[in-house]
């Protein structure tokens, strides 16, 4: 019985684990990481713009 609940509640935290991990992953800003440094694009700079008032 204890072996079924630790089996349970193990499949439990890596389905939500890997549920959060597909929610929460820039998967385009993956896409162009890799290919940055695979070489086949160049890296973009973000220059940033703060007002002045």
């Amino acid at each position: 019985m204890k072996a079924k609940v630790a089996f349970v509640a193990l499949i439990w935290t890596l389905l939500l684990s890997g549920l959060h991990f597909h929610l929460n992953v820039g998967w385009s800003e993956l896409g162009d990481e890799i290919r940055v440094l695979l070489g086949q694009q160049r890296k973009t700079m973000l220059v940033g713009f703060l007002p002045v008032t």
